[in-house]
């Protein structure tokens, strides 16, 4: 009997069973799109949307095990890392430690843990040699892989095998390498004697081989490893630089086929030394020894990613969520209860047509969370972000579509007639507004890393999701009513009127608003300098209490370091490890006296003393240490390098669907919106955060779609109107749109309200920065966009209206019967 948990697993986890689903959906898919006849849309609609579904729900189930949360979430693991010093070759002495050393030892990590960005790991440097590592839900079984991955220094290294070790002499006829290894017999000038250890059918024998000193090729000459298994043989495949393949050909082109050998090592231990049958060797070749694919899958991902200095762990520990429970539970209350009350509204304001978009939202949501899972991404505090958005922008296409079915209605169209021609108008302006914001999570994922990462993975799946839920799930619904003839007539509320209003008079009131405002927050970020950063940015110190068996609560001592007068927010948070309970608070350099004076002053637990020798001493004693900053100024630049390269991708995408002009509005707008947020938020005296990123880059998100939205019924209106006054047919189009932008505005506003009153402290900075940011994005893209691309269209007196019908793109847009 299959039960579902039965069916998950032997569906997820075959491959091919996996890519034949997805494969099959996608013929599906495409089929749906190009096939005209209506009875077969619907019921290739009808299985795909099952398919779908289904594949979701399973890659589910069971939810705690699928479903990951971040560190801040769920916990985890903590490891401490202390780099060595790297050996001089000649002189046998330590090389002194020097920052790049940290930096690469630092990137390697992240690489080897995360090189896909699924998870929301933070790696900062400590002091001068060390690196903390914070890795979220990570399972007590599972600790001891991920040790053995930092560990491992991955030192790759080739050398020739001197054939005079395997001559037999002396007591016992030992071989010569043997006799060197065992110090029976003087070390031969050049070389080295190596234990080398193989495994036949599960019995291990021992031998010894003697290597030349100097490796004749390393890790730095490896461009590719990947695992793999053939006829049930796993292997490591190591592909070389062009340096490498030469190295290689050096190496080998003088040796004997059937004699001579080449020793693999790795951090100094030979793995295989396999017999040279064919020479000289080239560019390609294997590494045999391991057990399973996993453990060719791990050594090829380290031989990638080699460490040139080595590494200890000098401390792991298990660590609590900095959020904790109760916050989590706050933020997942007030979500439902935001998102709740959108769902009511859209049901009260949309009617029957409502319960379609609802479906179509249950559709979307089960799909985000079904993609989260299969592909074992995490959810962070930016991936939320990422959700909110794309929750946004799911319900936005909902709300052009059902204004678009008013106007049809409104002209006297049948219901039928009316609906395909909704859904075939509004198609466009979903499109661009989520091919927009795909291109911008796209570059976030490419050139960000970590928690940027984390928002891209969940704004892509988002994005994907919202798409396939509006054009396709809600317009197959309405199929099948109209064919069962369960819908003869669709009646909305219509609480937001036609509207007449000259928006575009407005627009030097509104560049002085806005110039004022960017001014104020420039000057506010001058003035106040570093400290408008937070710890994530500027580093500082980690203050340590070890309790041993002892607790206090996280939020107990939250509360008491919030009346302490600090240059910067301390967050604090809860560890476990074998020496018992720790408690850390991250802060500013300098702050940490201050705050552990008023925590042991606040806690009796901390102000109990004891005598050591003459001296009393805290019975409880604190450890201060510098930290890095966990994002840094790496961090600071790859943000904005991926904004910018976003804002560029969503320039060149514009000019080319619409006109230079758009692109420039959209950029304006979007620059605008970014660099307000932000101020405003400095202004109110918040310092800039990790929580305040992801809030930023949502923003950007729903900036550009609203703008684009506006944008698309202003080329729709130049391309079909004979009215020669620009200004006046931009003006229809922007009132045209505005019951939707208030609409798809006030349930986000709504949504994100509610989770910043009652969604508890640690999410009421992300909350309020979304807040500011949708009403400036809202008044960016009628006051801001819209006057920069009629000024610009005109500034030599050209035609915005010539230059849509002239853009080739423009005149062929993209038409799709969803």
């Amino acid at each position: 009997m299959f039960t579902p948990t039965v069916l998950a697993a032997s569906l997820l986890k075959d491959p091919m069973l996996l890519f034949l689903s997805g494969l099959a959906l996608l013929v599906l898919f495409f089929w749906y799109f190009a096939t005209d006849v209506e009875i077969r849309k619907r019921n290739i609609g009808t299985i795909l949307i099952i398919g779908t579904c289904v594949l979701c729900a399973l890659a589910i189930y069971p939810p705690k095990e699928n479903l990951k949360g971040g560190i801040n979430l769920v916990g985890g693991f903590s490891y401490t890392l202390q780099v060595q010093p790297k050996i001089d070759e000649d002189t046998g002495k330590p090389i002194p430690l020097t920052p790049d050393d940290l930096k690469q030892a630092k990137s390697i990590i992240e690489k080897r843990l995360n090189a896909l960005g699924t998870t929301e790991m933070e790696v900062v440097e400590q002091g001068t040699d060390k690196i903390l590592v914070q890795i979220p839900g990570v399972a007590a079984e599972d600790a001891p892989g991920v040790r053995k991955t930092l560990d491992q220094v991955a030192k790759l290294e080739l050398r020739r095998v001197n054939q005079d070790g395997f001559k037999q002499d002396g007591p016992g006829n030992l071989t010569l390498a043997e006799r060197i290894f065992k110090r029976e017999a003087p070390r031969m000038p050049g070389y080295t004697a190596y234990e080398y250890k193989q495994t036949h059918e599960d019995i291990e024998r021992t031998s010894y081989v003697l290597l030349t000193n100097r490796a004749a090729l390393t890790g730095k000459d490896v461009q590719e490893a990947w695992p793999n298994n053939q006829m049930g043989k796993v292997a490591v495949s190591i592909r070389l630089t062009s340096a490498g393949e030469d190295k290689m050909i050096n190496l080998t082109k003088d040796m004997k086929e059937g004699q001579d050998s080449i020793a693999v090592l790795l951090d100094n231990e030979v793995l295989t030394a396999p017999v040279v049958q064919k020479v000289p060797l080239g560019r390609d070749f294997e590494i045999t020894g391991q057990s399973n694919l996993e453990e060719a899958r791990s050594l090829s991902n380290a031989l990638k990613n080699p460490l040139e200095n080595p590494m200890r762990i000098i401390n792991d520990r298990e660590i609590s969520p900095k959020l904790g429970a109760t916050v989590v539970k706050q933020g997942m209350w007030s979500g439902i209860v935001g998102l709740s009350i959108t769902a009511l509204f859209v049901l009260i304001y949309y009617r029957t047509a409502g319960i379609v978009a609802l479906f179509g939202l249950a559709v979307n949501g089960l799909m985000v969370f079904g993609g989260m899972a299969l592909f074992n991404f995490t959810f962070s505090l930016p991936g939320i972000a990422g959700m909110i958005l794309t929750i946004g922008m799911a319900v936005d296409a909902n709300v052009l579509i059902y204004e678009r079915l008013r106007e049809e209605l409104a002209a006297g169209k049948s219901l039928k007639t009316a609906i395909s021609a909704a859904y075939d108008k509004a198609f466009s302006a979903i499109f661009d507004s989520n091919i927009t914001s795909l291109i911008t999570a796209i570059i976030l994922f490419w050139v960000g890393s970590g928690s940027i990462k984390g928002f891209a993975v969940t704004l892509t799946i988002g994005l994907l999701s919202s798409m396939f839920s509006a054009i396709l799930v809600t317009r197959v619904l309405f199929r099948w009513a109209n064919d069962l003839k369960l819908l003869k007539r669709l009646t909305f509320l219509d609480l937001i009127k036609s509207t007449k209003w000259d928006f575009l008079s407005k627009a030097k009131l509104s560049y002085v608003i806005s110039g004022i405002l960017i001014a104020a927050s420039v000057g506010a970020v001058a003035y106040r300098g570093e400290s408008s950063l937070g710890v994530d940015f500027t580093g500082g110190s980690i203050l340590t209490f070890q309790l041993d068996d002892k607790h206090l609560d996280p939020h107990e001592v939250e509360t008491a370091v919030a009346k302490v007068e600090t240059a910067k927010l301390a967050s604090v948070q809860s560890e476990k490890s074998i020496t018992g309970e720790l408690l850390t608070i991250r802060c500013a350099e300098g702050d940490a006296p201050k705050i552990e004076a008023a925590l042991r002053e606040a806690f009796p637990l901390l102000a109990e003393k004891r005598m050591s020798g003459d001296n009393e001493v805290y019975a409880i004693a604190a450890n201060v240490e510098g930290v890095s900053a966990s994002l840094g100024s790496d961090f600071m630049k790859e943000s904005l390098l991926a904004l910018g390269l976003g804002l560029i991708g969503i320039l060149i995408y514009i000019t080319l669907r619409f006109e230079f002009s758009f692109a420039l509005g959209g950029f304006v707008a979007l620059l605008h919106d970014v660099v307000l947020s932000a101020g405003i938020v400095i202004l109110l005296g918040s310092e800039l955060s990790l929580i305040h990123v992801g809030a930023l880059l949502t923003i950007a998100g729903y900036s550009i779609n609203d703008t684009i939205v506006i944008f698309d019924r202003i080329r729709e209106s130049l391309k079909s109107s004979e009215e020669t006054d620009v200004k006046e047919l931009m003006n229809e189009a922007i009132n045209a749109t505005l019951s939707r932008t208030i609409l798809t505005s006030l349930t986000t506003i709504v949504t994100v309200a509610i989770i910043a009153i009652f969604g508890g402290a640690a999410l009421k900075d992300f909350a309020i920065m979304i807040l500011i940011g949708l009403v400036i994005g809202t008044y960016s893209s009628i006051f801001i966009a819209s006057p920069v691309v009629l000024w610009w269209s005109q500034r030599k007196g050209g035609s915005l209206r010539k230059e849509v019908l002239r853009t080739t793109l423009a005149e062929s847009d993209i038409h799709a019967t969803p």
